[in-house]
């Protein structure tokens, strides 16, 4: 390979080079990337234009193998894509593992939903007429993605844009490029033809302009933060082009006073710091009755001292450092700021002592006690190993706090009592609600939120389609006129 940057079926480089630096360990090079420049992104685009009409034309059936190909190569590749994401990541081997594995599988379900119905058809307009109305693909799509799941996704967005024929431009994450990479080659390697799948590595504030103005832009599909979100959403207004956010969560979960108390907090403290807390989907308030709340808190700090920081290859470690310094140190400062604002650190809130982990980006997991709802660590996402424990009156109450941000993504009740349980769904402002679990993402399984943490389609499952593709009507007369 010539470069990191696949354009046109070719890879190539730009001649400017960033170093990428293991978080647990910074002063391990990982590896070196190009940073592409605004010619780059316009041979990327002018591939992906040219290439639109034939894959658009390939029989399903291609686009399907193509895919299924490029599970097979990925699992083929596990371990080494998996060891490489830790190192250049953060997160644990089995995590990683995970992640790999959860990228194939979607993989094969959208070989899959490449060759199901795409369209329908509907009684004709008069005696002999047929009526379709069918799915086409949208044209060039813009996919960038974030640093938290480099691989899986990347892979949710691409795998449905190339099931429905569409050619894509890719712009990962400067922290994360490596890993797209090795995303890259496994579809290149899997037959995909030259210019379908185009990967721009490099900073957003050189190429970002570059990205966001070409004409051959028809849809975007982003994952990140809402400021961000929210300002490409402005940005691209009024051009016709197809929009689609996933962006932040201030997810909570809610445990009722029935609910059993070790097997909550232990779901809790799961959800809360898996990944580091680095998850758009993470629990960051966990919401209690008054009279529960002594109980929990005891049960989630027991859970919280099991977790062993560490180099996600080391066996032991169950939670890696953060993505970078500027990660770690706004988690410090979300911390410092509840302090101000009254709440109290049970648990961690600063850096390790241990002198091991001092060349690293790593935090304490860190829980917060009498965390007021309307403070900034209860209404913003951190995102990073901290949990706000709030205690509230009633289950009126619990409802309220839940809704009282400006996210909707995710959420978690705890209860024993279904009639409760569908009280607080019916309540709970969010994409994706949970009952006795923090999380359930699945290939089919539709994934968005509500208010500030998503616009547009959800994706995944069924409901790829409707962003990846526009209808189309056609009216048939046997007869002419």
């Amino acid at each position: 390979m010539s470069g990191t940057m696949l354009v046109d079926g070719c890879w190539r480089s730009s001649g400017r080079r960033a170093e990428i630096r293991d978080p647990a360990n910074v002063d391990e090079i990982v590896g070196e990337v190009d940073l592409a420049t605004e010619s780059d992104v316009a041979d990327a685009y002018a591939a992906a234009a040219g290439a639109a009409q034939a894959w658009r034309r390939a029989p399903a059936t291609e686009r399907a193998a193509v895919l299924h190909r490029a599970a097979t190569i990925l699992v083929e590749r596990a371990d080494d894509v998996a060891r490489g994401l830790v190192r250049e990541e953060g997160k644990i081997l089995s995590d990683a593992a995970g992640e790999v594995q959860r990228s194939a599988e979607t993989l094969r379900y959208f070989a899959g939903e490449a060759l199901q119905p795409i369209g329908d058809v509907l009684p004709g307009v008069k005696p002999g007429a047929l009526t379709l109305a069918r799915r086409l693909p949208v044209g060039p799509v813009l996919a960038v993605t974030p640093f938290n799941f480099p691989l899986l996704i990347p892979t949710w967005k691409i795998a449905a844009a190339l099931a429905f024929g569409n050619t894509i431009v890719w712009k990962p994450s400067q922290l994360t490029p490596l890993t797209a990479v090795r995303l890259a080659e496994v579809l290149a390697d899997s037959g995909l033809p030259g210019g379908v799948l185009n990967l721009v590595t490099g900073t957003a504030r050189e190429i970002g302009d570059a990205l966001l103005d070409h004409p051959a832009l028809h849809a975007l599909t982003f994952t990140g933060s809402t400021p961000v979100g929210r300002g490409l959403e402005r940005r691209l207004a009024g051009r016709g082009v197809r929009v689609q956010l996933e962006m932040g969560g201030k997810n909570v979960a809610i445990v009722l006073d029935d609910a059993p108390v070790a097997e909550a907090a232990r779901a809790i403290v799961v959800g809360a710091m898996a990944a580091t807390g680095q998850r758009c989907v993470s629990i960051s308030r966990a919401v209690s009755s008054h009279r529960l709340a002594g109980e929990l808190r005891e049960a989630v700090v027991a859970e919280v001292a099991r977790i062993r920081l560490g180099h996600g290859l080391e066996a032991e470690t169950t939670m890696g450092p953060l993505v970078s310094a500027d990660a770690a140190a706004a988690v410090l400062a979300a911390v410092e700021s509840a302090r101000v604002e009254g709440a109290s650190v049970v648990t961690g809130g600063a850096r390790p002592d241990d002198t091991e982990l001092s060349h690293g980006h790593f935090v304490a997991p860190t829980v917060l006690d009498n965390v007021d709802p309307a403070s900034a660590v209860a209404q913003e996402e951190v995102f990073g190993p901290v949990l706000s424990l709030i205690g509230v009156d009633d289950d009126e109450r619990a409802i309220e706090v839940a809704n009282s941000t400006r996210y909707g993504l995710n959420a978690a009740v705890f209860t024993c009592d279904l009639e409760r349980a569908l009280a607080m769904v019916d309540g709970i402002e969010a994409g994706m609600v949970h009952v006795n679990a923090v999380t359930g993402i699945q290939p089919y399984i539709p994934f968005g939120g509500h208010k500030d943490s998503s616009f547009g389609p959800a994706e995944q499952g069924k409901a790829a389609a409707e962003f990846f593709t526009e209808l189309q009507v056609v009216n048939i007369h046997p007869r002419c006129a």
